[in-house]
């Protein structure tokens, strides 16, 4: 994963770009669930469907072990920008996910219980993003997963794109 890290850290320092419809972003992201009570990082790709308006994401997060709870997702959610001061954005987003949840637990003198469940999770929420340059900018976003049968929760992300 480490390797994986680097390669998307070389690939988008490596890139220049601007920000019109068509143009694209990839980006780093440390998050935090509620429900798995634990942080984690996730990798992102965006895509302009519009100058500066509407975009689509693309993202994958692994939250780290807690408390014999791991996790990961996969999203598409859709983000509508607006400029509310120079170089500062927010944005509502939705979309769909899908979640897997590892589970592994040891107890002096019972059996190893453990297994590991997916589900599909529909993602509403908001973020904020500062334009540090016309490339690269910063982001907080709190988004909802609805997901069934206890597994729904809030996450926060703050992260890092770069623009091409």
């Amino acid at each position: 994963m480490k390797k994986l890290l680097l390669l998307v850290c070389a690939a988008v320092m490596s890139l220049s770009a601007s920000a019109q419809a068509g143009d694209k972003a990839l980006g780093a992201q440390l998050v935090f669930g509620s429900e798995t009570n634990s942080i984690g990082f996730g990798v992102k790709g965006q895509y302009y469907f519009t100058d500066k308006l509407i975009r689509g994401e693309a993202s994958f997060d692994y939250f780290l072990k807690n408390q014999g709870i791991s996790m990961w997702d996969i999203n598409a959610n859709v983000h509508y920008l607006f400029d509310v001061a120079d170089k500062f954005k927010v944005y509502p987003l939705a979309g769909l996910g899908y979640t897997n949840w590892s589970y592994k637990y040891e107890y002096p003198g019972l059996p190893v219980v453990e297994g590991s469940d997916g589900r599909l999770a529909i993602n509403l929420g908001g973020g904020a993003e500062y334009e540090l340059t016309k490339d690269l900018s910063v982001n907080a976003e709190l988004k909802y997963q609805i997901v069934s049968n206890n597994y729904s929760q809030l996450v926060l992300g703050v992260g890092v794109a770069y623009k091409f």
